[in-house]
């Protein structure tokens, strides 16, 4: 008899603490944004632009008929080369999680446009995960001050880093963990392999 089991894989990669500051490596603290940047892919569908993705609810209109879009699944009757059109006005979410209504179909293409060339950001990680909650040790050299923020989500963990002034000194409480494709979990112990295996995970994203 062959008794199969599905379960997490979870993989020890390196031991040892890491307290430097990651904000001081400029590539580090850009790729843990990349990773906890929202994710504005799932749409193109409808919108060909993963620098933001449209907020549900809303109407599309498919070779003439409306089709009411409130979840993801809506989107699967859909293939790429679909001519979809959003019913407008629409509420958009950014990559970086502003949010900005667009008003009409103009306003939308020229967003695209701006996608396409470069001019929205657009580094987001997509097959990578953050496994919450992480905890950041912070000291604010100018006012001799010391705190532990726990990130919760992806938005508070982008939002805040964005934020965080440069004087701050600003350490991942480690181990933390990360999750791959195919439900694989890497402790990670250290800046310098936090990085490594992002950089090594980016070409599966493709």
């Amino acid at each position: 008899m062959l008794l199969v089991g599905c379960q997490k894989e979870e993989l020890t990669v390196i031991e040892g603490q890491d307290e430097e500051s990651f904000m001081q490596d400029i590539q580090l603290k850009n790729l843990i944004m990349s990773v906890a940047s929202h994710d504005g892919s799932f749409d193109d569908v409808v919108d060909k632009s993963s620098c933001f993705s449209i907020d549900f609810p809303y109407i599309c209109y498919y070779n003439g008929f409306p089709y009411p879009v409130n979840s993801l699944e809506d989107l699967a009757l859909f293939q790429e080369g679909d001519k979809l059109i959003p019913e407008f006005p629409v509420n958009i979410t950014f990559a970086n999680y502003l949010q900005a209504e667009v008003p009409d179909e103009d306003a939308f293409n020229q967003l695209i446009a701006q996608c396409e060339n470069g001019l929205l950001f657009n580094e987001s990680i997509t097959c990578l995960d953050i496994v919450y909650p992480i905890r950041i040790s912070i000291y604010n050299p100018d006012i001799s001050t010391f705190e532990t923020v726990i990130f919760s989500h992806d938005k508070q963990t982008f939002q805040s880093i964005e934020d965080f002034d440069t004087s701050l000194i600003a350490s991942i409480q480690f181990p933390i963990q990360i999750e791959l494709p195919n439900d694989v979990v890497l402790t990670i112990n250290s800046n310098d392999v936090l990085k490594s295996q992002i950089l090594d995970i980016i070409p599966l994203c493709e």
